[in-house]
């Protein structure tokens, strides 16, 4: 944004003056713009006393638009801000047709949001914070063009509701998944006393099918011993010197250097004329703080990640953007936002690895204008609110305790037919059923933990 340079930003000599290779300089002499435009990159002559300069920053600029308490259509009072990416394209026109270029913009930027999300209700907030952010980006895009600046990105960071909807909203959805596991919960007793009212069907048809399940039930009591069992658990000043992860990016009079960034190495610098960056090449790591998000099923939850980056293009990692760490973490904060703005709570839970792949690609495609490449996102943490963690867990358990009923009315259902054909072979000869008691008697005295006293029925 266009800035009055201070004395210190400049270096002047005998009436010279350096514009470094992402600045234009606009000069009046008496007043007027001389012609051709902003000035540089490079060393300029400019007159004492007759000439006003004036330094224009081209990199990507950020600031964040603060809260802004909003009434949605339909009535509802939200706390939205956002975070918008804008550069000068054109450096004559952001100094002659606007005050403080930044400030308007910022202030614009306001004044839009509070515009567009006034038109939307709460659920088109919620669910289209992408639409909207770029409607947004366009419509600011349109007012900042008279001012020589393009918007080149707008983020919806963060929408907060007040705490009495907040809590409306989450009794709505614990209300709905408790009567999700209760409906859960009986259709598993039903399907249970059907089958068991089957298997005990079957089993009444012959008394000797419920004395081979009687034995069967004392083989399996006889082979139960205590036990003890170990669960590990994993656990997871005139010469420049260079390192090999280093890459020196070197403005001479506002230039860079031929062939990029320099290392790793020594090199020889001029003192007074060189201006030096170094850029680390190794991958950097950075965790995305706690976010508090709304998801598309309208629950609040927090989640944090680790984003794993590096810069890939040296020169423009110092030329694009005016703090490459700072802007990749600020983007992948509304990445993450965006992403799981648009999940519900069970798509989180279950989809973890894509969502990270997706915010990856997305922040990778983001940064790479940067010289920055995403290697690797993770999603670190999802914690969820006590209510909804208890009504989950209540959920889980009717699913799980239904889903062990039907199984074992399915293998009861299957062990009677089966006894009873058993039974029918074996009421055939009454000789066969005493030798099957002999197996049993001879299965449980193996067992040196049990002293049982077993009657031998009569024939």
């Amino acid at each position: 944004m266009a800035t009055r340079s201070a004395p210190k930003d400049e270096a002047i000599i005998e009436s010279k003056m350096i514009v470094q290779e992402y600045e234009r300089a606009v000069i009046l002499r008496l007043g007027r713009i001389l012609p051709g435009g902003g000035k540089g990159p490079g060393l300029f002559c400019i007159l004492p006393c007759v000439d006003t300069i004036v330094k224009i920053d081209l990199r990507t600029a950020t600031f964040n638009v603060p809260p802004q308490e909003v009434l949605t259509r339909d009535s509802v009072t939200v706390s939205v801000d956002a975070v918008v990416y804008s550069r000068v394209f054109n450096p004559v026109i952001s100094v002659t047709n606007v005050k403080n270029t930044q400030y308007a913009t910022q202030l614009l930027a306001q004044t839009t949001l509070r515009n567009i999300l006034g038109t939307k209700s709460l659920q088109e907030i919620l669910s289209d914070r992408e639409a909207i952010a770029q409607n947004m980006q366009v419509q600011l895009d349109e007012g900042t063009g008279p001012w020589g600046v393009k918007v080149e990105r707008v983020e919806v960071t963060d929408i907060r509701l007040p705490q009495s909807i907040q809590r409306s909203m989450a009794a709505e959805a614990e209300a709905t998944r408790e009567a999700r596991a209760k409906v859960i919960a009986a259709e598993g007793e039903q399907r249970a006393s059907r089958q068991l009212k089957e298997a005990a069907d079957v089993i009444a048809a012959s008394p000797i099918a419920l004395q081979l399940r009687y034995l069967q039930t004392l083989t399996q009591i006889a082979a139960e011993k205590n036990s003890t069992i170990v669960f590990p658990v994993p656990i997871e000043l005139l010469n420049l010197v260079v390192q090999e992860y280093e890459r020196a990016v070197i403005f001479r009079l506002g230039r860079i250097l031929q062939g990029g960034a320099k290392g790793p190495g020594l090199f020889f610098i001029l003192p007074c004329l060189d201006s030096i960056v170094k850029v680390d090449l190794r991958t950097t790591t950075f965790n995305v703080p706690p976010q508090e998000i709304l998801t598309r099923d309208s629950v609040t939850i927090s989640v944090d990640a680790v984003v794993y980056s590096r810069v890939t293009d040296p020169t423009a990692s110092v030329t694009k953007v005016n703090n490459v760490h700072s802007a990749t973490q600020l983007l992948a904060q509304t990445t993450l936002r965006n992403i799981l703005g648009t999940k519900t709570l069970q798509e989180i839970l279950s989809d973890r690895e894509a969502i990270a792949q997706n915010m990856q690609v997305q922040l990778d495609e983001g940064t790479g204008p940067w010289g920055v490449k995403v290697e690797r996102v993770e999603i670190t943490d999802v914690r969820l609110p006590q209510s909804m963690q208890r009504s989950m867990a209540a959920e889980a358990e009717a699913t799980r305790e239904a889903r062990a009923k039907v199984i074992a009315a399915e293998g009861e259902q299957r062990a009677s037919r089966q006894l009873k054909e058993a039974a029918d072979v074996i009421a055939t000869s009454p000789i066969a059923l005493q030798l099957r008691y002999l197996q049993t008697l001879t299965q449980i005295s193996a067992e040196k933990n049990s002293t049982i006293v077993f009657p031998i029925p009569g024939t």
